[in-house]
């Protein structure tokens, strides 16, 4: 998991950059139409980096565009070139320089790729609630939205994708988790109920703001 803290660590970005930065992949994600599992290991693979690494602003979105390009290489049958990222970072950064940076992240992340990312809990959740097309569809809403606020950085993508789907049954008017399939599929992925609740908060704070 990141550090949650690791702004404190950095000297040239803040969290609103951040926030920018997400903007960025996000464009970019949706401009290759990579699968939604691609977007939040990105997300997680440049959260993690930045909590062990300094980074300068102008450097900023060269991680971006390397956690993108790993992230589409683990999760993508087709994935971007290296010559795609170039375009997409309007020839800021050289080939070759994307090539040494996926190197040093690779490095970094002590080559520990895979991560059960938020997605992955929904689509468990959705089964379990029949695979209601509306609720999916906000939920997925929710995991998109909660990237963009550094509040979640640290929290359990199952939390997330727990929060989203509660969240989303609530909102549509469709009642709580009191099936006993979702219910026991939701214990079966929570250690505890009442520990979602921070990450539920936070979901309906972000939402109302």
């Amino acid at each position: 998991m990141p550090n949650p803290h690791y702004m404190d660590i950095q000297t040239e970005i803040q969290w609103s950059m951040r926030s920018v930065l997400m903007d960025w992949v996000v464009q970019v994600h949706t401009r290759f139409g990579l699968l939604p599992e691609t977007l939040f290991l990105t997300v997680n693979y440049i959260d993690r980096f930045l909590s062990f690494k300094v980074v300068s602003l102008g450097k900023l979105q060269l991680v971006g565009a390397t956690a993108i390009f790993i992230a589409a290489k683990y999760e993508e049958i087709n994935c971007p070139s290296v010559q795609e990222i170039v375009y997409m970072v309007d020839g800021g950064y050289t080939a070759e320089e994307i090539l040494k940076a996926e190197r040093f992240m690779l490095s970094m992340l002590d080559f520990e790729l895979g991560w059960p990312g938020p997605m992955s809990f929904l689509r468990r959740i959705s089964k379990a609630d029949d695979y209601d097309l509306e609720t999916r569809t906000m939920a997925k809403y929710f995991l998109e939205v909660a990237i963009m606020d550094e509040r979640f950085v640290a929290s359990p993508p199952s939390y997330i994708g727990a929060g989203s789907h509660c969240l989303s049954r609530l909102l549509l008017r469709k009642g709580s988790w009191v099936s006993f399939g979702l219910l026991s599929c939701m214990l079966m992925i929570l250690t505890g109920c009442s520990r979602l609740l921070p990450t539920f908060i936070i979901l309906v704070t972000h939402i109302a703001s």
